[in-house]
């Protein structure tokens, strides 16, 4: 008897799959067995590598193996309540390794359901961030020092605290000191939980041996305090301590002459590791700035009103100007501005890719010659925020200028990237404060990343009402979902030459029970923000296939239908395998199905996604690109992926017209019959568009001119009655 005799064959190649899967991604993963007492029974080995643990230790034991003493327990049970209820998160928690290093590990949990809906298996994804934790509790540290010098509190209390702050956060119980010399090298003062048993040494020996002035301006790391010159001089502190180990690291000033030490002691033996050395290496700077506050205080300021990230001015110091254009009693506007692909930025590029973008993106706002009296700041880690004191009617923004910020490419590592900007804005003046101001502009950026492209929203009393709105959508999702109350329209997609259907793209509709008819302008962000917009995808698929089912059991014609999916969805390790399920159980022909993939960031993956469009495509699924050039667009991907079909968004079409927006047009147009796409217009809604794209060779139109989307009863009578549109000539 094997352990997959209790498995039907899906699950036990859903097992094989996963560790296959594992084996080959750059990431630690361990795969959990909820039918074993969420047990682990595969781990790959970059897992092994990441925990210190061999094979044996791990398979069988359950995922607190990486608990330790200073583990988050409250984190680690919210993690385990999530893994045994199937819920997909990402967090980071405190873990240890066999060897008792202890690390940051940013863990990531992916349940994998079956066809019935049951949880087989839980994957964790784990990743040691311990690097950029140090970063940030330090970058942290530093504002912390700041602030508290700025606002009075004495120096000895600030480098206490300093003391402490590592003492909690660097991973190891230690005990931490700062001790001062002065241009002698003698001792000036002591400070940190152990200060009066130090201040009992004899200050040579604190010093490590004074006499030799070059160990004061060197690291010393001491293993063994027992076996060292210095036990019997510390044997009062190691036995009222327990202490087993110490390092220390010189305090430089500007001309890197030693100002002072800071001192680590352990409670175990502790030899330090190269991301340990970098994080003391980053301590002491943070000690010298505190030291020098008052001869350095203009280099403290830039510290406390910049972004450490990315070099701009940081949310403290745009308040202190705003607070001073106030007293003057200026009037002007505020605009919140965030790139619409930052999330997906920072998955291919990291948070220095982020950062590099916003950056890039202040600087050439700051370049706009209407904006030379403005102030720009980063508000959060995804958005930066600009005001002025200049009127709508003064900002008449140069053309060339505008593209600069808005079609010009940006450059992360050499590579360019192209961004739609998000911009929320409002007003400010005497009667409308900068902290209201700020608040109505981030509630129009809101509304602003709703919609596709690039975007500009004024604030309104609307966009509130739209809150309260989507609030009450949200109270009424989980019911909708349970009661079924998602239905698909059908929309024809028209041959432009000869006026025939050849196929449709199916459209989610939501008809509540207490809400009535729910725009999906409302519903679908609802959907996407809690993680439920596939079950709205999966139940509009099941019922565009019932549709043909009947259509086929009846012997009428079938027409091949559109599905809309995510890329969250479309990269979902099941989607390609639960996908052909759902079209065999219902014994459609796959061609009948075709899916439509929103362009973005993510497609940058082209191996993954050729995988899986290849995957689909040996099923007999197409595939289209939805919106293409919308969003991050990489014209190079296109002749590396297998798509049937390219979708020009409703947006271009709008501005057809245009001669730069015509030209666009065309290429795409042009690149997809070079690469035997089919090109498809959206959004056609008068005659002179559908004239044009079909001069410039669009080969399928869409949009109400030709159809509105239908309810499945209109579009049968429309199919009943063979209607064909007739053009004009």
């Amino acid at each position: 008897m094997n352990e997959f005799d209790n498995l039907s064959v899906s699950d036990e190649g859903m097992y094989v799959w996963l560790c296959q899967m594992a084996r080959q991604i750059d990431a630690a993963i361990a795969i959990i067995n909820p039918n074993k007492g969420y047990t682990i029974d595969f781990v790959n080995q970059l897992f092994l590598q990441t925990t210190g643990y061999d094979e044996d230790d791990v398979i069988g034991s359950t995922f607190s193996l990486l608990q330790g003493p200073l583990t988050d327990m409250l984190n680690e049970n919210s993690i385990q309540e999530s893994i045994k209820h199937g819920l997909t998160f990402k967090t980071s928690s405190f873990h240890y390794r066999k060897d008792g290093y202890a690390f940051w590990n940013e863990v990531r949990h992916l349940p994998m359901f079956n066809q019935q809906g049951i949880l087989q298996y839980c994957v964790i994804i784990m990743k040691d961030v311990t690097d950029s934790m140090n970063i940030e509790s330090l970058i942290e540290l530093e504002r912390e020092v700041y602030f508290s010098l700025e606002t009075g509190h004495p120096l000895e209390n600030v480098l206490r605290n300093i003391c402490r702050s590592v003492e909690i956060t660097f991973g190891k119980k230690c005990h931490c000191s700062i001790v001062l010399v002065d241009e002698n090298d003698r001792m000036i003062n002591i400070y940190g939980e152990m200060w009066r048993d130090l201040k009992k040494l004899d200050e040579n020996i604190l010093l490590m041996d004074i006499e030799d002035k070059s160990k004061i301006n060197k690291p010393l790391i001491i293993k063994d305090l027992e076996q060292s010159v210095y036990h019997e001089a510390y044997r009062p502190i190691i036995e009222k301590y327990h202490l087993v180990s110490m390092w220390s690291q010189p305090i430089l000033n500007t001309e890197g002459k030693t100002i002072g030490l800071f001192t680590m002691y352990f409670e175990q033996r502790a030899e330090p590791k190269t991301i340990e050395i970098k994080y003391m290496n980053r301590v002491a700077p943070i000690v010298t700035l505190a030291l020098k506050y008052f001869d350095q205080k203009s280099a403290i300021r830039r510290l406390a009103f910049r972004d450490v990230a990315s070099g701009l001015n940081n949310y403290e110091r745009f308040k202190i100007i705003l607070n001073d254009w106030a007293a003057e009693q200026s009037r002007g506007h505020l605009y919140i501005i965030e790139p619409g692909e930052y999330q997906k930025i920072i998955d291919l590029y990291g948070r220095q890719g982020g950062d590099e973008v916003l950056r890039q993106l202040a600087n050439r706002i700051q370049n706009i010659s209407t904006f030379g009296d403005s102030i720009i700041a980063r508000y959060t880690h995804s958005a930066i925020i600009v005001a002025t004191r200049l009127s709508l009617h003064e900002m008449n923004i140069p053309q060339f200028e505008g593209e600069q910020v808005l079609s010009e490419p940006y450059y992360i590592d050499g590579k360019e990237v192209y961004l739609t900007l998000k911009i929320g804005t409002s007003s400010f003046s005497s009667g409308i404060n900068y902290i209201e101001a700020v608040r109505q502009a981030d509630n129009a950026l809101s509304s602003a990343l709703k919609v596709t492209g690039s975007v500009i929203k004024n604030f309104n009393m609307g966009l509130i009402e739209s809150v309260e709105q989507e609030m009450n959508i949200l109270a009424h999702f989980t019911r909708a979902l349970k009661n079924s109350e998602f239905f698909p329209m059908l929309q024809p997609k028209v041959n432009m030459v000869t006026g025939e259907i050849e196929s449709f793209e199916a459209l989610a509709r939501w008809n509540s029970a207490e809400l009535g008819f729910v725009s999906p302008m409302l519903f679908i962000p609802v959907a996407e923000n809690t993680g439920n917009i596939y079950k709205v995808d999966l139940e509009i698929f099941k019922k565009v296939l019932q549709w043909q089912k009947q259509r086929q059991d009846a012997g009428m014609k079938l027409y091949q239908v559109s599905i809309n999916i995510l890329p969250s969805h479309f990269y979902n390790p099941a989607f390609v395998e639960s996908s052909i399920a759902l079209i065999e159980s219902y014994n459609i022909n796959p061609k009948f199905i075709k899916f439509e993939i929103t362009e973005s960031v993510e497609l940058e993956d082209v191996l993954r996604a050729k995988k899986i469009i290849d995957e689909l495509q040996r099923f007999g699924i197409e595939t289209s690109i939805d919106d293409f050039g919308v969003g991050y667009s990489s014209l190079s991907y296109l002749q590396e992926l297998p798509f049937k079909e390219i979708k020009i968004d409703k947006s271009f079409v709008d501005d057809l017209a245009n001669p730069r927006m015509n030209a666009v047009i065309k290429t795409i147009i042009q690149l997809s019959d070079n690469l035997n796409m089919m090109s498809v217009a959206e959004g056609i809604e008068t005659e002179a568009q559908h004239l044009e794209l079909k001069r410039l060779g669009c080969q399928i139109g869409q949009g109400y001119y030709y159809y509105k989307p239908l309810p499945i009863q209109q579009i049968n009578e429309l199919l009943d009655n063979k209607i064909k549109i007739s053009f004009s000539k």
